[in-house]
């Protein structure tokens, strides 16, 4: 019995010592495996760093181009904006001439009639118009040129032969002896409209017309009919044989009643102001601003470089 009990004493004692080897042999194994994950670790951390000191130049880099990319933009806004400005003024300066370039026109019609006392017209010089008074033509709602406004209108029709050639046709038309140096602008004129305007009482039912429209309408053809038209002595020839610079006939007409008032009344008045033929002239100045040929060249230049930003 005793040398069994020494047998079991003795067979723990090897499984004591078996299980501490297998421990101590375990804890071996997972320190070098920590080692070799800590390796691998501090491995991959230097890359890491490497990686993001290459990304942070990067991002550098391109931060600095966009920045280089902007400037550039803003000088060519800066640049666009100058080119804009110019522009604006060239046109406010074409306009301002081709304005005053009419209002000569009108004004040496309205000269030529007063010399020859035949009829009073007057001027909007704003708007383009020579204004004839409804008195100087027409009876009272009719359409029918009495002989007194007939004369007018042949007076007024032999006035604008002498003027309306000398801004009329193409830029190289010939020139007709009657303009003078400072009267001769071919090719800037562009429409002459014939307008007829009435009050805002409304029509009798006895009157043959429909409306004021109507009978300002007819009015305005019965105009247009009279400067145009030859009579014996050929007056109106030459007006209707004038083209502008699209080879388009000049004259036109149109009627507007009493909805283009010069003095607005809000219940029916027979305001004389408003009985009116209006002749409203439209020109161009065939000379496009200076400025606008640098501008395409500059902004196909900018169109270009904004190209190489993209």
């Amino acid at each position: 019995m005793y040398q069994r009990r020494r047998d079991n004493r003795v067979q723990r004692e090897d499984e004591q010592q078996n299980f501490f080897m297998s421990l101590s042999d375990l804890m071996s194994g997972l320190n070098f495996i920590f080692i070799i994950a800590l390796v691998v670790f501090a491995l991959n951390l230097g890359s890491s760093e490497v990686d993001y000191k290459a990304e942070l130049e990067k991002v550098t880099q391109e931060r600095e181009q966009l920045k280089e990319r902007l400037q550039k933009l803003e000088v060519n806004v800066v640049e666009l904006r100058d080119l804009a400005h110019k522009l604006k003024q060239n046109i406010d300066l074409h306009l301002a001439k081709t304005a005053d370039l009419r209002l000569r026109l009108l004004s040496d019609i309205n000269k030529d009639i007063e010399s020859l006392g035949s009829m009073r017209v007057s001027i909007d010089a704003n708007q383009g118009i020579l204004r004839l008074p409804n008195e100087v033509l027409f009876p009272s709602g009719s359409a029918q040129l009495g002989p007194e406004g007939e004369k007018n209108l042949k007076i007024l029709a032999g006035v604008m032969e002498r003027h309306l050639p000398c801004y009329a046709g193409l830029p190289d038309s010939q020139r007709p002896k009657s303009c003078t140096d400072r009267q001769w602008n071919p090719g800037t004129l562009d429409a002459v409209f014939i307008e007829g305007h009435t009050d805002n009482i409304p029509l009798s039912r006895a009157n043959p017309h429909q409306s004021n429209i109507h009978l300002s309408g007819m009015r305005a053809i019965q105009t247009f009919k009279t400067l145009l038209l030859a009579d014996d002595t050929g007056a109106g020839k030459a007006l209707e044989q004038l083209r502008n610079p699209k080879g388009q006939p000049i004259f036109g007409i149109s009627g507007y009643g009493e909805h283009r008032p010069v003095v607005d009344h809000a219940t029916p008045t027979a305001e004389p102001a408003n009985r009116r033929i209006d002749v409203r002239f439209l020109l161009t100045n065939t000379q496009p601003p200076s400025i606008i040929p640098q501008l395409l060249e500059e902004l196909d230049r900018l169109t270009q470089q904004l190209d190489r930003l993209k």
